[in-house]
């Protein structure tokens, strides 16, 4: 009689129809109907203890509130915030340089940042002894962030072409006497 009673009752988001079939645990598997139109069978146990309360309809949408869930966007703000923890991989490049992670939100990262450009850009910060911030973050090609990069003992780039040009000129001159 008990199927009876839990018939039509509503738990969390799911409204139980009818017993379909009894599980390898003897529970009873519910048929259920969820608030935004699917349905859904879970036990009955699971059911009426609060483990079950929804299709999964309300999971996806607390996790995708922005509606960008595993966007590169998204990915990008996952990643830099976890660089900036102290069990990372790169722990000693971020986390011991004291660069951390101050957004508090998808939302107020992607609201800084914007859409990705293309597919050849990927997340910068603008000053590397500063964390990611406000005010510190942008889309940035590859070739961008190489005239960005932290290198206490590196010549420049364009420094070591003019000593290579200088060094041409001189063997240059020296065949030419």
């Amino acid at each position: 009689m008990r199927k009876l009673y839990l018939a039509g009752k509503q738990f969390g988001r799911l409204r139980l129809i009818e017993v379909v079939r009894t599980n390898a645990a003897k529970q009873r598997v519910w048929r259920c109907v969820c608030d935004c139109g699917n349905e859904h069978e879970a036990a009955q146990g699971h059911i009426t203890t609060g483990k079950v309360t929804s299709c999964g309809c309300w999971r996806r949408e607390r996790a995708t509130k922005h509606g960008m869930h595993r966007s590169p966007e998204w990915f990008a703000y996952n990643h830099a915030q976890q660089r900036c923890k102290a069990e990372h991989k790169s722990h000693a490049h971020y986390f011991d340089r004291g660069i951390t992670f101050k957004f508090t939100s998808f939302e107020q990262f992607y609201k800084e940042v914007g859409s990705r450009p293309s597919t050849r850009h990927s997340l910068d910060r603008i000053d590397n002894d500063k964390g990611y911030e406000l005010g510190n973050v942008r889309w940035a090609t590859r070739e961008e962030q190489m005239r960005n990069t932290r290198c206490d003992n590196c010549i420049s780039l364009k420094e070591r072409v003019k000593e290579l040009e200088s060094e041409l000129a001189a063997l240059k001159a020296a065949e030419g006497k």
